[in-house]
């Protein structure tokens, strides 16, 4: 009877190990083969990047690598960085979108895979049909986002050398939007309670989905977005606009009377003037500066002599 009942006793610890490695460690269907994936000097110096931060950089990847999210795939898709730009990609990267965060920064928050793709994009739907009726879907192109364990900077194609000063900062920006995105999902950067509060605050008086009376500058939001604004998202973009923009240049633009025009109402639904961006503003300086220990205003002056 003793051993009958110890042999129940592990069939059922085994289950419960079963069960709770499943949980814990989800399969993930990467597909990468050698690291690096060259040898030249590119390669060379994505390898001495691994080896400061444990961060690889990919050039070569397949579809479910860049859009597999657990359990179904992200609605983007990724194209494989043009061959002869992948030097100059990786080397903009380093040195203009991440050189501007501190090694700690780095180490802390980055996800494990940096992708470098030619193109991202995501496909709506255009409710037209070509002459042998297939749907026609149009290309919203996207300069970076984050995955489930990588950022993907899309912008390694012929076309950046040719950039303007003004699109150099937008992708700096929006790599500092991914790298925070993905930190804030993983749960290793929070999202202040201050911010929070603002954000829930206001955004219901821009009309719901911040289209209303007020406009989703009304609601606090530096952004429109189509469906909606979580405060993920929301935050995001004061640190996007932050590392782009000198102290001077992100108060005139987004603080103004003009554009912070954010509404609350009383009890006797009387509106009373509000300043919801100034508020979130301040909210994400002081967390960075107090919290992650860095200077988004320090930051943003460097990025907006960029030339």
């Amino acid at each position: 009877m003793k051993k009958f009942i110890y042999l129940i006793s592990c069939f059922l610890l085994i289950g419960v190990c079963s069960c709770e490695e499943d949980t814990l460690t989800p399969s993930e269907p990467m597909s990468f083969g050698e690291f690096p994936q060259g040898n030249a000097l590119y390669d060379r110096e994505i390898v001495e990047f691994y080896d400061t931060y444990g961060v690889q950089v990919l050039y070569r990847f397949g579809e479910a690598d860049f859009r597999w999210n657990i359990t179904e795939y992200i609605p983007y898709y990724a194209v494989e960085a043009e061959t002869s730009s992948i030097g100059e990609g990786w080397n903009f990267l380093k040195e203009n979108c991440l050189s501007i965060w501190s090694d700690d920064f780095l180490r802390k928050y980055m996800p494990y895979r940096i992708l470098l793709a030619s193109e991202i994009y995501s496909l709506k739907d255009t409710y037209q049909y070509d002459d042998e009726g297939n749907k026609i879907y149009q290309k919203i192109p996207k300069e970076a986002m984050y995955g489930l364990n990588h950022l993907t900077f899309g912008a390694v194609n012929s076309s950046l050398s040719s950039l303007s000063v003004a699109e150099k900062k937008e992708l700096i920006g929006e790599i500092a939007f991914a790298i925070t995105g993905y930190a804030t999902s993983k749960g290793k950067m929070e999202v202040p309670e201050k911010f929070q509060k603002y954000h829930d605050e206001y955004i219901d008086h821009s009309g719901g989905d911040y289209e209303g009376e007020w406009g989703y500058n009304g609601g606090g939001c530096l952004e429109y977005r189509d469906g909606g604004m979580d405060y993920y998202y929301d935050f995001g973009l004061f640190v996007k606009y932050l590392v782009m923009m000198s102290k001077e240049e992100f108060e005139n633009k987004f603080l103004t009377e003009e554009f912070d025009c954010g509404i609350q109402y009383d009890a006797y639904w009387n509106p009373i003037k509000g300043y919801p961006i100034r508020y979130k503003y301040e909210a994400v300086i002081e967390y960075f500066k107090n919290t992650l220990g860095i200077d988004l205003h320090e930051i943003g002056a460097r990025i907006s002599q960029l030339h």
